[in-house]
């Protein structure tokens, strides 16, 4: 058929179970179906753990040998072992595969040639012509492997940086493979409304939070803008805090043109104008008691505003008024972008319990008019530093499920599986130190199996239905083997085994001539319960003759013990 004896399973951002999640964010191999075919070589990193699947034709348990010694028993391994691994049922190898550490430890974008395992050797690149030696320490200790990316089915290794740049380093392309999965549905905590929600985000795509009426963003005077990078929301998930200047008293220092009181009413569209002056201007909001202070957000034109915290009814001195560093707000995030908007984050010393005043103002000793649109105070609240696993958005067809403190679990929904599934550190998934998404399964090749043929197949997705036939000139033994394979959701076809022989073997004799016997047997049979219904049915005929005869003579009987007759007395027909 022209396919290849080994599925390799396309892995998002690190592979499959098989190895620590953590152990290298490229090239863990995915699960390997081992099948009955060739044996194909894979490459593994030393001390790696490779995940080996069986597939015997029947029900029943597995033998993993190498050479003579047992690895395991069931029809699934984690081993890491090195060398021709064989599965066997019974006396029959069902599969083998050949597990090698690299053969070389060049990092280049081509097969180095080929270098002796009995001797030591640099580990070298060439970066801006310049040639940096790394040296190889034993079969167990690579330096630097972090920083590379081992291609399973060649040996050779190549820069991480390399990975997922669009094009494919390896011959088997497994740098390229899955490399920008779609993100889940961003996390909408309390008071967060992303716009128009959908399951799953394209890599690229954005989504846009805002806040409900009261509430703002800390980052953001409108909204904010998220965008999927590889199966992760950038930044951290967005939260909304009550505003607590909505609504409060202001005090004004200076000539106000307009309603002062538009600058706390919610509307980035209003405006609190001063009038140009080279006095004192401030617009000055007043707290609601025992507040706590983490930053302000102003919209202001000028750029030589400040904002300060001040504790009220005391002589303003600069010993109760402290300064809240402003900078300008991030605009390529913020949805729609809005002119003069500053986010000031206050000393958390400076916000302790009590009531406080926040103060926009203007340089003095400059003749300019100070115009403010919006002030929003968010408070200071116990949870800012939150629970990292709660502020996790889930990713695309899955979702996190908490094992122990600071840890979670991804779990996949039918026919997906997830790129790892070891607990992972919520602060590694907040920080995108470690990466998860849930790999849709495709069974993309069917296991080649000697003597076989392959029917009509549903596709290559999950639930995937594909019949294995014998080759002509050869016959299915035993004949009762399964010759349906399904893809599961770990992307793996569930048969990797099937036995034909030649159809002259003895044993496909021998079968055959049992299976004409039996068939012979069975048309006897048949034959000789055809007769002997017939037998039945005609005893039944002549039973129900001699009941009917019998009703009839006993109803002569009755007739003539009721009606007597003397046949000496009775007239001859003629006289009658």
């Amino acid at each position: 058929m022209g396919l290849s004896p080994l599925l390799i399973i396309a892995a998002t951002l690190g592979g499959a179970r098989a190895g620590a999640c953590d152990e290298q964010e490229h090239g863990r191999l995915p699960p390997l179906l081992v099948t009955s075919a060739e044996t194909p070589t894979v490459h593994a990193w030393p001390e790696q753990k490779v995940e080996l699947h069986c597939r015997p034709s029947q029900a029943g348990g597995c033998r993993w040998l190498k050479d003579s010694r047992e690895l395991g028993t069931e029809c699934r391994l984690n081993t890491t072992e090195r060398g021709t691994i064989r599965c066997v049922r019974g006396e029959e190898t069902c599969g083998a595969v050949t597990l090698k550490n690299p053969k070389t430890q060049h990092v280049e974008h081509t097969p180095p040639p080929d270098v002796d395992d009995d001797y030591d050797y640099d580990f070298w690149y060439e970066d801006r012509n310049q040639y940096r030696s790394w040296t190889y320490r034993g079969e167990t200790q690579w330096n630097h492997k972090s920083s590379t990316f081992l291609c399973s089915r060649s040996g050779f290794i190549i820069l991480r940086s390399n990975v997922c740049d669009g094009i494919r380093h390896c011959i088997a392309g497994e740098d390229e493979l899955n490399c920008s999965p779609p993100c889940g549905p961003p996390l909408a905590s309390e008071h967060t409304k992303p716009i128009d929600v959908k399951r799953e985000y394209l890599n690229g795509s954005q989504v846009t939070y805002v806040c409900e009426s009261g509430f703002s963003l800390a980052e953001s005077l409108s909204g904010l803008r998220r965008t999927c990078r590889a199966g992760r929301w950038d930044g951290a998930a967005s939260v909304c805090r009550r505003n607590i200047a909505l609504g409060q008293p202001i005090t004004v220092t200076g000539l106000p043109m307009t309603d002062c009181k538009a600058a706390v009413d919610g509307s980035l569209d209003t405006w609190c104008m001063l009038a140009p002056s080279d006095g004192p201007q401030a617009l000055t909001v007043h707290l609601e008691a025992n507040a706590t202070v983490d930053r302000v957000l102003v919209r202001a034109l000028g750029t030589r505003s400040a904002v300060a915290l001040r504790t009220l009814n005391k002589t303003v001195t600069l010993n109760n008024e402290v300064d809240c560093p402003c900078q300008d707000l991030n605009s390529d995030k913020i949805t729609p972008p809005v002119s003069g908007g500053q986010v000031c984050v206050c000393p958390e010393q400076a916000s302790t319990v009590g009531q406080f005043e926040v103060r926009v103002s203007a340089e003095r000793g400059a003749f300019l008019a100070l115009s403010v649109a919006e002030v929003v105070v968010l408070e200071r609240s116990d949870d800012d530093e939150g629970d990292e696993c709660a502020l996790l958005g889930h990713p695309a067809h899955g979702r996190y499920e908490p094992t122990q403190t600071g840890t979670v679990k991804l779990s996949c929904d039918p026919g997906y599986s997830p790129s790892c599934s070891d607990p992972i550190r919520c602060s590694d998934l907040q920080s995108g130190t470690t990466r998860l998404s849930c790999v849709a399964a495709n069974c993309s090749s069917l296991p080649t199996i000697p003597h076989t043929t392959t029917g009509p197949t549903t596709g290559t997705g999950w639930r995937s239905v594909v019949e294995y036939n014998c080759a002509a000139g050869y016959a299915l033994y035993p004949s009762e083997q399964n010759t349906t394979s399904t893809c599961g959701s770990d992307s793996l076809w569930s048969l990797g085994h099937v036995s034909c022989v030649s159809e002259t073997d003895i044993r496909v004799v021998a079968m055959r001539l049992g299976e004409q016997h039996a068939r012979s047997m069975a048309a006897l049979r048949a034959e000789l319960e055809t007769l002997l219904m017939g037998l039945r049915a005609d005893q039944n005929r002549t039973q129900q003759r001699l009941s009917k005869l019998e009703r009839d003579m006993a109803y002569l009987g009755v007739y003539q013990r009721r009606y007597p007759t003397d046949d000496a007395t009775e007239p001859a027909p003629e006289e009658q």
